[in-house]
């Protein structure tokens, strides 16, 4: 599955979902075809009107949106923020008072940083996912709500992965990364030596 298929597999019948940053509104056309209801929301009034010319049905409420400023309180309880960074996610929870009962991300880094300031937030890390597509690897996480005490192993590596095959192939890949990081680089650095030494006693 690709990664639009597999957020439509965390979502349940009775979710009341909007997309923030929805591009083409791929994951509202999904959800329309099981008879759902979403909002599809992008801060591009261009991207919005793209989507609306290519995708016509009652069930999707387009919006364009700078995050989540057009929400209204009660109109959903499960945000999708994927394809964006982990300060951008950050940004627009912190400039809204509205809460979720699920948060479905797909951040491009700071995944560790994502988890950390995720919990300050009061939502803590209920699964998680790797997913390969086109040869690279994307670490989709879900999160409710809730606080956790994570140990250092978690904030870097996440916790409660469903494809355990995937996930460590996944950590076979960094582990590769940050080795080929370390032997090209002169200077002393604490945070990959930190991560291979968590990595190998993850996978050993």
């Amino acid at each position: 599955m690709n990664r639009i298929e597999v957020i439509n597999s965390f979502i349940d019948d009775e979710d009341k979902v909007v997309d923030v940053g929805c591009d083409q509104a791929k994951l509202s056309l999904l959800l329309a075809k099981r008879n759902m209801s979403s909002i599809a929301s992008d801060i591009s009034e261009k991207v919005i009107s793209k989507a609306k010319s290519n995708i016509s049905s009652p069930l999707i409420d387009f919006r364009v949106s700078n995050g989540l400023e057009k929400i209204k309180n009660g109109e959903a309880d499960t945000l999708v923020l994927s394809g964006m960074g982990t300060h951008t996610i950050l940004e627009i929870l912190n400039n809204t008072k509205l809460r979720f009962k699920k948060i479905i991300t797909i951040s491009n880094n700071y995944h560790d940083i994502l988890r950390e300031k995720m919990n300050d937030l009061n939502y803590k890390v209920s699964k998680e996912q790797i997913i390969k597509e086109n040869n690279k690897y994307y670490n989709l996480i879900i999160f409710e709500n809730g606080k956790y005490n994570y140990s250092k192993e978690e904030i870097e590596l996440g916790l409660n992965h469903i494809d355990e095959t995937l996930y460590k192939e996944y950590l076979e890949y960094l582990l590769n990364k940050y080795k080929n990081i370390k032997e090209s680089s002169k200077d002393k650095n604490d945070k990959i030596d930190l991560l291979i030494n968590l990595i190998e006693n993850k996978i050993n």
